[in-house]
């Protein structure tokens, strides 16, 4: 993965992911330094909410393809 800052983009290094006060820590480097991202509670309902039509359609496939 990249991200992207105002001084260019630099790839980041995934380490480990942390529980952070109610919260998931995605934890890594980008440019040689520590960095996180806290998803909470709320980040979390809206990723589910976004994901929840393609991963039922996934599902359904998935039935349909053991069904054959």
């Amino acid at each position: 993965m990249r991200v992207a800052t105002p001084l260019g983009e630099y790839p980041f290094v995934f380490q480990r992911l942390e529980r952070r006060d109610r919260g998931l820590a995605i934890v890594g480097t980008v440019a040689g330094l520590e960095s996180s991202v806290v998803l909470g509670p709320e980040d979390l309902a809206a990723l589910l909410k976004r994901a929840a039509l393609p991963l039922a359609a996934a599902a359904l496939l998935a039935a349909y393809a053991r069904s054959r």
